[in-house]
């Protein structure tokens, strides 16, 4: 699907909400996602330039940490 068949088919979503909470939720999500403070933009750009330079943690080696320190909540 395209990007304009995408938006039509959210548009189409949206109308079709009847609920006033979602609808006031959905516009906060969208506002919230799109309009980032300064700290935040410098913090993002902070956390880029560390991956760049090697000094990221690997997601494998989080998700052992995490499961060693909070195995109640992987018990699968």
């Amino acid at each position: 699907m395209d990007i304009q068949a995408s938006k039509i088919e959210l548009v189409k979503i949206i109308l079709d909400l009847e609920d006033s909470f979602v609808v006031e939720r959905f516009i906060d999500f969208l506002k919230s996602e799109t309009n980032l403070s300064e700290k935040q933009k410098r913090a993002i750009d902070d956390a880029l330039v560390q991956l760049e330079n090697g000094e990221g943690i690997p997601h494998h080696m989080v998700m052992e940490e995490t499961k060693a320190r909070y195995p109640k909540y992987f018990n699968r």
